[in-house]
């Protein structure tokens, strides 16, 4: 399903998410853990031989060398966690494909497409490639990932490995519910985390905060409405580890921004500006909230506040936006 929404909004929209700007120490890519971004050549962690091999099979493409390596891995590799990573990514590899699609609607994000055209050279659909995730095969590589968790629980990138695989098939209840059970986990485990090769986690509060930011950013900008019900428990969660947290604040007045709830949106946006005043996020935020509430002095008083920003854009966001309160009644 997609949104429409007006270009000065979806500039707005741009400005909306704070993500925390240190991520832990732990190597990975935007919260895709565990999968495919998980796995990198060991450095300074000792990791087993057949870890290291798997990882040049895994370049080469070879699938059948990968699944005949894994087969004579597994006699042994029960008691090393990143046997249940790489098995999990073998079958991952297989899962992810590239389907041919077509549509009477271009594809998004100006991906390359060829025009399918009538009789008389009217465009009537759009033929272009489409990832498409086998359900059979990913299946597998979640159970590879279950039986990793259960045998080492302490392991976060096996877990938000399952997350980023929901993710990859749009399977958002769970996507959601696997991030709430890894906050829970982290409160039972006093955010005693490990990461990929074993790296133990030198700040695991920060790191899930920052992971499920990455993972909430997805949410907001997928072009399927259902992901954004999640925003919110995942935010409240969150919440209550750390009731000061702006950006999960600004989660909540976004998410109701997205639904046009504006008048719902602004306590929450009332808030995080009591908690952090500078923010420009949370400005761009309460002026376009109040301007749409046609609260023109509100909205001034905001954007005149953001034209300070450090950040050109946002001061050419805050001109041009006082340009339009001023014609508000």
């Amino acid at each position: 399903m997609k949104r429409r929404v007006s270009l000065k909004y979806f500039w707005a929209i741009a400005l909306l998410l704070t993500v925390f700007p240190v991520h832990a120490q732990a190597n990975r890519t935007q919260g895709d853990a565990g999968l495919n971004e998980g796995l990198s050549e060991p450095k300074s962690t000792s990791v087993s031989d057949e870890y290291t091999a798997f990882l040049k099979l895994l370049r080469s493409k070879d699938t059948a060398a990968q699944r005949k390596f894994l087969a004579q891995w597994s006699g042994i590799g029960q008691q090393d966690p990143e046997f249940y990573v790489c098995y999990a990514n073998y079958y991952l590899n297989l899962a992810n494909k590239e389907v041919i699609q077509m549509s009477t609607n271009p594809p998004q994000n100006g991906k390359e497409s060829y025009s399918i055209q009538d009789s008389v050279g009217n465009t009537v659909g759009y033929m272009y490639s489409a990832p498409s995730m086998d359900e059979e095969l990913s299946a597998k590589s979640r159970y590879w990932l279950n039986q990793g968790i259960a045998r080492f629980p302490r392991r976060l990138d096996l877990l938000f490995g399952k997350v980023h695989l929901f993710g990859l098939m749009r399977q958002h209840d769970s996507f959601g519910t696997t991030i709430l059970q890894a906050i829970e986990k982290s409160v039972d485990n006093d955010f005693q985390w490990q990461w990929s090769k074993g790296i133990e986690l030198q700040d695991g509060k920060q790191f899930l905060f920052s992971t499920c930011q990455d993972y909430i950013a997805k949410l907001f900008y997928s072009d399927d409405s259902l992901g954004l019900i999640w925003i919110e428990p995942i935010s409240l969660a969150l919440l209550e580890i750390d009731p000061k947290n702006v950006p999960c604040i600004s989660n909540l007045a976004v998410s109701n921004m997205m639904l046009k709830r504006w008048s719902e949106a602004i306590p929450y946006l009332e808030k995080a500006y009591a908690l952090d005043s500078q923010d420009d996020i949370v400005l761009a935020n309460l002026g376009y909230s109040h301007f749409q509430l046609q609260n023109k002095s509100q909205a001034q008083k905001y954007y005149k506040l953001l034209k300070k920003s450090k950040d050109a854009q946002n001061r050419e966001l805050a001109d041009e936006m006082l340009k339009l309160a001023k014609k508000l009644k």
